[in-house]
């Protein structure tokens, strides 16, 4: 029963309300009955005195008078100093409890005092040149009848409050809890083919408004991803097949032909080879990158000098531009120290390098320069290519992008650009398109340099912009 919120939320109201009317109403009780004992005291108090006042306007000796005491409730007695009652009115106070009045007027009894159930107060009065003590007396069973309704008022009506209490905090939490009940309904039907439904926001400016509008957020992020994941599976999917279907391809014709000159084996290997060379290279940056979308790529930091790493991809990348008659130039300040992870710097150059070296035509020019420019290395790689179209320019690190026909004829997945520009901001630092058009293109790498220890990021800042 209480597994329901409604149910709970009814249960922690209703106790909250019963603890609060069982305080409120102990304390009422209390108050209550000290404000008729005050009542009773000043009452006592006032027939005493005034008791003694007429005494005192007509001296008349105790013993000649009668009392007949007006007051049914209450009751007077006049004691000499020997304690003995010298008048008294009709009395209904036991015997133990005068025997112990009497001790307590030879001791000189003044003012208030409680004796058994019995509340009396007394005041000394002085009769024709005797000294006597005049005594009010109230039981508290006349106070009884009211504390006993009150009482009575508060146990009957507790329960009466707490059950409407317990009703009405029940609709209320019932329809409190409406909206979260339909939106609950509404994002159980929405599966992975109906990620573009939303949440219906009642009040944007409410609590529970607010937890739709997050909730709507959130299944845009998941759209979003799960788009991008279909997506890559199907251009990885696709990427995948071509350098298979080469590799099956060229073994049906191996296998097909059994006479065939050593020549044509080792070329159908070569093809082979090569096909399986790029499928391995393919395998491998989805790997990476599968791997940086979940966060768990380790990054191995060590220290090295970035301008022997530039140096080192330009001549490895040497090769594939003499065959290609460019011209390739690394052009680098020196001791550009970094902490970083060597073999991802190391392949991010390499991408960018290669992604120049095969969009140059033939005869152009590639190269990279690189300084530092306060706390960052700036690295440009600037290449004499035809240039990416503009409408292509904004999409060009997208994953397995290879924009207009005359880029898809070069061999490649479209991923070394990606994997650059991730490999860039895991370092802190980031890649992007400076300007593409007809004399060429050129991509800017910004990375944080490696300062020495007592040199801060902060002061390296500032001199450069005051030089």
């Amino acid at each position: 029963m209480f597994q329901s919120v409604r149910a709970r939320l009814t249960l922690w109201y209703t106790a909250i309300l019963a603890l609060v009317l069982i305080t409120f109403s102990v304390i009422s009780y209390a108050f209550l009955a000290r404000a008729i004992r005050a009542a009773t005291d000043a009452s006592l108090s006032d027939t005493a005195r005034e008791f003694a006042g007429a005494f005192s306007a007509e001296p008349v000796a105790p013993s000649d008078v009668r009392l007949d005491f007006r007051y049914s409730d209450r009751e007077l007695m006049v004691f000499d100093p020997r304690g003995d009652i010298v008048a008294s009115s009709r009395t209904h106070m036991p015997a133990p409890v005068r025997q112990h009045l009497t001790l307590a007027v030879r001791d000189g009894l003044r003012g208030f005092q409680t004796f058994g159930k019995f509340r009396v107060f007394a005041v000394p009065i002085d009769v024709l040149g005797h000294h006597y003590t005049a005594v009010a007396a109230q039981s508290f069973k006349t106070q009884n009848p009211r504390l006993r309704a009150a009482g009575r008022a508060v146990i009957l009506g507790i329960p009466i409050a707490l059950l409407v209490a317990a009703a009405g905090g029940y609709l209320l939490a019932r329809k409190s809890l409406e909206p979260v009940t339909r939106m609950s309904a509404q994002a159980r039907e929405i599966g992975a083919g109906t990620l573009d439904q939303r949440i219906a926001v009642v009040n944007e400016r409410d609590e529970l408004g607010f937890l739709a509008i997050t909730l709507n957020e959130l299944l845009e992020r998941l759209q979003r991803t799960f788009e991008s994941q279909k997506r890559f599976m199907a251009e990885a999917s696709h990427e995948l097949r071509t350098p298979v279907s080469i590799i099956q391809g060229e073994a049906d014709v191996v296998l097909g032909r059994p006479d065939r000159e050593p020549a044509e084996y080792r070329a159908s290997i070569e093809i082979m080879r090569k096909a399986a060379l790029n499928l391995t290279r393919i395998v491998q940056n989805l790997f990476l990158l599968a791997r940086s979308d979940a966060g768990t790529y380790p990054v191995h930091k060590s220290r090295f000098y970035l301008d022997e790493v530039l140096s080192d991809c330009a001549r490895a990348m040497r090769s594939a531009a003499v065959s290609k008659r460019i011209d390739l130039t690394c052009d680098t300040a020196s001791d550009l120290a970094m902490f970083a992870d060597e073999e991802l710097i190391r392949r991010l150059f390499l991408n960018l390098i290669d992604n120049a070296v095969k969009f140059t035509p033939e005869g152009g020019r590639v190269s990279i320069q690189a300084r530092q420019d306060g706390a960052h290395y700036i690295v440009q790689a600037t290449d004499t290519g035809p240039g990416i179209p503009p409408a292509d320019q904004s999409r060009i690190f997208e994953r397995f992008f290879r924009g207009d026909r005359t880029r898809r004829r070069v061999a490649g997945a479209g991923l070394g650009l990606s994997i650059a520009k991730w490999i860039a901001e895991a370092h802190g630092g980031n890649l992007r398109l400076e300007r593409s058009d007809a004399s060429g293109t050129t991509f800017t790498v910004l990375l944080p340099a490696m300062l020495p220890p007592e040199v801060s990021v902060e002061v390296v800042e500032g001199l450069a912009q005051r030089l």
